[in-house]
């Protein structure tokens, strides 16, 4: 009987051992990869700490391995709400899951074979070419919960940053703004090689009197920001340009003012295409009179600078300059060229007036 005995308890005690071995061969890590990649849990180092099973097998995750990476609740802000992990890693009972990246995720420390698991990258290029963004987390020390993942998808690769997101409360943009850290338009402070002119040729408006600009012979006067986005959007066709807006300091006029660059007055330095109207054709102004209408022609004035007569005496937009003769003999809209002297007196009203 006592032989018997001996020999239940030896079958319990090598059963318990293997049980044991077991459950340590479990322990020793579980490999997560939602909500961020490269987590290992272990359940030794979080029993040394006197958690029982019941603080987290009771509500916060299932028995089975990985089966909370199922629901579509497990991400991040989950964890940050106090939900899964984050019931405990509140900064209270344990450090807080938008801070110490390091302590869960591998490449700080974990000890795991780099082929098993892709590692947290300090550093992320974003971009495919030289001149990307080399971006660092250790120049970032925010938590976490700043950018992930209400402004960047925790995955490299995942964010598409194009040129039209520069200036808005978007990815980089919503810090870069020149108060909270220093503006995006430096653009040498996070590209790695100059950042070239985009190349080609932007048209503005269409046909003969569109203008042609070139970012290439503009980009010495000042850097991006200097036009984007507060002048110009970020997408092409997005301006629409008026010759109203010549005589106000918009879009192209903030600096193509007298004092800054070429006046606007000086159209042919950027009407490349446009050729003064020939008498007769489409662009020629008729004025409607009592006596014979008048025919005018800019071809025919070309030899003037456009300032003397835009936007005074003559706004530039047809119809908003009145004009009757009396004013003319006193030296006013026409008559300011027109005495005798500078050219034909308005008194010669044939030359004008015709059929």
């Amino acid at each position: 009987m006592r032989n018997r005995l001996i020999f239940i308890l030896s079958l319990l005690l090598i059963s318990m051992g293997t049980s044991a071995t077991a459950v340590d061969d479990e322990t020793k890590g579980i490999l997560y990869t939602k909500p961020l990649e490269s987590v290992i849990f272990s359940h030794a180092s979080h029993a040394q700490k006197e958690f029982s099973c019941a603080t987290c097998h009771s509500g916060l995750f299932e028995m089975k391995a990985l089966e909370a990476q199922k629901n579509k609740d497990f991400i991040m802000d989950s964890l940050y709400k106090g939900k899964y992990c984050g019931a405990c890693h509140n900064g209270k009972a344990a450090f807080a899951a938008d801070t110490q990246c390091a302590r869960c995720h591998l490449g700080f420390g974990a000890k795991v074979a780099a082929e098993e698991v892709p590692p947290f990258r300090k550093n992320i290029n974003l971009g495919k070419t030289a001149k990307g963004v080399a971006f660092s987390h250790d120049k970032h020390p925010q938590p976490c919960s700043s950018c992930h993942s209400s402004l960047f998808v925790p995955k490299e690769g995942a964010a598409r940053i194009r040129m039209a997101d520069h200036g808005r409360d978007r990815y980089c943009f919503t810090c870069h703004d020149g108060k909270k850290a220093f503006a995006w338009g430096d653009c040498n402070r996070c590209h790695a090689g100059p950042v070239p002119a985009p190349e080609g040729v932007i048209n503005f408006g269409q046909g003969k009197k569109a203008v042609a600009f070139r970012h290439k012979t503009h980009k010495p006067r000042g850097g991006c920001n200097e036009c984007h986005p507060k002048l110009f959007g970020f997408t092409r066709g997005a301006a629409k340009i008026d010759f109203d807006d010549h005589l106000k300091q918009k879009s192209c006029f903030v600096c193509h003012a007298k004092k800054n660059a070429t006046a606007f007055y000086d159209c042919n330095r950027c009407h490349t295409d446009k050729k003064p109207p020939k008498p007769g054709g489409p662009d020629t102004l008729t004025y409607k009179t009592t006596m014979q209408n008048v025919y005018f022609h800019h071809e025919s004035h070309s030899e003037f600078a456009c300032n003397l007569c835009h936007p005074a005496p003559f706004a530039m937009k047809k119809g908003k300059t009145k004009m009757v003769m009396s004013e003319m003999f006193k030296g006013k809209t026409c008559g300011l060229c027109h005495n005798g002297k500078m050219a034909f007196h308005v008194r010669q009203c044939a030359r004008c007036h015709k059929k």
